[in-house]
Parts: structure tokens; C-alpha cells; sequence
């Protein structure tokens, strides 16, 4: 057989199992179909890892993927608890079938997600109980350790769901701190429930959740700001949030969350010791907050290289 038309045959029989395995495997240990996983999760008894990304255009999706989806914890562990499900959004759609493509766009909505990549957790159904944003710069371990954690979290919901009064608010406080600070803008229902609950304060979380929605209401002025002031320099902006915190008197995290902002501007304008000095003090009011954490990693970035010159 002339090898020129034995390549060709080769190639194009390459090329359909390529486009018949695109509905089900994206790459090793991943699938691309929603309804698969499901059925394979049902099967397994795990739930659902939904990546939502942009692989060939999104800066921080291609340093999840280079420094945590592709590392050998994830590919080890990751499996045991989760079926894997790819969801992306590609400039390139050439890879994908019109099924992946009319997909993504039918559960990007479904879900709301707002900004990629985006990490869902949900179970066999496809209901979710955990949700993240954007990637930190984390170890493949720590993010993979995080991640198993969250398992914990249906389970939690669950003996809450089976306890009143008193009780049932101590483990809603378990379930949400398990998911972390993300859900005090996803469960303000559980949050005002546990206010409730525990409404002379004798557990001690009708302050302590009373100060996360004043964070979380911090955190949506914020944002308000900065969409509704786009192409404004940096400065009209810090005006902006001076004015937030002499109206809204923020404390704990949400004050963090208002000088981590202001010192973001100050970067953008180029005013470095205000910047440095403005993540310095917003560490110091919740360092172990998801952002106080966050600060140390920003400083030796962006800032020891300053003080080295």
C-alpha cells in the first residue's frame, strides 16, 4: 500500500476518534460531558468537580492548569474523591464538538458564572455546595488539600438540616466554615438564619456573622465602585472609598477588604510605599482571613524587590 495513503488513512481515522472521544474526555482523568458525570458519579458515589475555564486566553486558568491540574497530587488524588468535569470556553473552538460548545454556554448560565476560571463542587444531581474564583497562586498540594476538605460539606449540611434551635445554628457555622468566606455572598439565608438563632449571642455567632454580611456588604460597594467608575484614574477612585469608609465605618474583614482596594489603587498609580504600607495595615486586621493570607505571597512579589534596590 502506498504509505503516502496509509498516512492519510492513519490521520483521518485519528482525527474521528479524536472527535468521538471529545464528548466524553477532554485529557487524562478528565471528562467533558455534564451528563456523563453525572452518570458516573451516581456510579462512583462522588461528586462533581466542575472546572469552568478559557484555556488558551485566561492568564489565571493557564496558572491553575500549569501549577495545580497538571501535577501529579492532583492526577493522584483528585480522582479518589471527585469525577473531574471540563467546562471550557476557548477562543479556539476547533477542538471541540457543537455539543461541548452549545454546553458550556447552556450551564455557564445556568450556573451564573461570572469570571473563570471557576470551581464548582456539587453532587451526583449537579447541585452545588461549594463555589470558588480565580486561582491565589497556590501549591498543586494546598489547593488539592483545600479542595478534599470541602467534601466534608454535604455532610455537615445534612446534621444541620436534622437539628433546631441552637444546635442547628453551631452547625450551620460548621458547614459555612467549611466553605470559607466565598459563602457569606452565596448563603445569606443560612447566615440570617444563625443571626436568628443565636440572637442573645450566647454561641457567640450573632456577632461573628453579623460582621461577615457588613464584610460582604463592604465587598459589594466595592465592587459597585469599580464597575460603575471604569476608565477613572485611580485617585477619583480613592476618593470614592474614602468616602465608603467614613459612611460605612467598616471593622474586621470588612475593613480589610476596603485598605486591600485602596492599596490595589495606589499600586496602579504608582504609588508604591502607599500601597505597601495600606497591605501592611490591612494584614494586621484579619491575617487569618482568605485575604490576610493572601498579603504575605503579594508582598514578597511585588515589594521585596523595592526594598532590595
Amino acid at each position: 500500500m502506498n504509505p503516502l495513503y496509509l498516512g492519510t488513512v492513519r490521520a483521518a481515522l485519528a482525527a474521528v476518534i479524536f472527535t468521538l472521544a471529545g464528548n466524553a474526555i477532554a485529557e487524562e482523568g478528565w471528562l467533558v460531558s455534564f451528563e456523563k458525570a453525572k452518570e458516573q458519579a451516581a456510579k462512583e458515589g462522588k461528586p462533581i468537580l466542575m472546572e469552568f475555564t478559557g484555556s488558551d486566553w485566561c492568564p489565571p486558568c493557564k496558572a491553575l492548569h500549569k501549577n495545580v491540574l497538571v501535577k501529579d497530587v492532583f492526577k493522584k488524588e483528585m480522582p479518589k474523591h471527585f469525577v473531574l468535569l471540563k467546562l471550557d470556553n476557548p477562543r479556539d473552538k476547533s477542538k471541540q464538538t457543537p455539543e461541548e460548545i452549545e454546553q458550556y454556554k447552556k450551564l455557564s448560565k445556568e450556573y451564573k458564572i461570572t469570571g473563570v476560571p471557576s470551581i464548582l463542587l456539587a453532587d451526583t444531581g449537579g447541585k452545588v455546595f461549594y463555589r470558588t474564583s480565580g486561582y491565589g497562586g497556590q501549591t498543586a498540594k494546598v489547593w488539592v488539600d483545600d479542595m478534599v476538605s470541602k467534601t466534608a460539606i454535604p455532610d455537615a449540611l445534612e446534621d444541620a438540616n436534622a437539628a433546631k434551635g441552637l444546635e442547628r445554628a453551631k452547625l450551620l457555622d460548621k458547614a459555612l466554615g467549611l466553605m470559607g468566606s466565598d459563602a457569606a455572598s452565596q448563603r445569606k439565608e443560612d447566615i440570617n438564619e444563625i443571626v436568628t438563632l443565636d440572637s442573645k449571642n450566647k454561641a457567640g455567632l450573632k456577632v461573628k456573622y453579623e460582621g461577615i454580611l457588613a464584610a460582604t456588604e463592604i465587598k459589594d460597594s466595592l465592587k459597585a465602585i469599580m464597575t460603575g467608575n471604569r476608565g477613572a484614574k485611580p485617585e477619583d477612585m480613592i476618593v470614592k472609598i474614602d468616602e465608603l469608609i467614613k459612611d460605612k465605618s467598616p471593622k474586621g474583614e470588612a475593613l480589610q477588604e476596603v485598605l486591600f482596594m485602596k492599596s490595589n489603587l495606589y499600586f496602579r498609580a504608582k504609588k508604591m510605599d502607599e500601597a505597601e504600607a495600606l497591605l501592611r495595615e490591612a494584614m494586621k486586621v484579619a491575617p487569618d482571613s482568605k485575604t490576610g493570607k493572601r498579603i504575605p505571597g503579594i508582598l514578597e512579589r511585588f515589594f521585596s524587590k523595592k526594598k532590595a534596590s
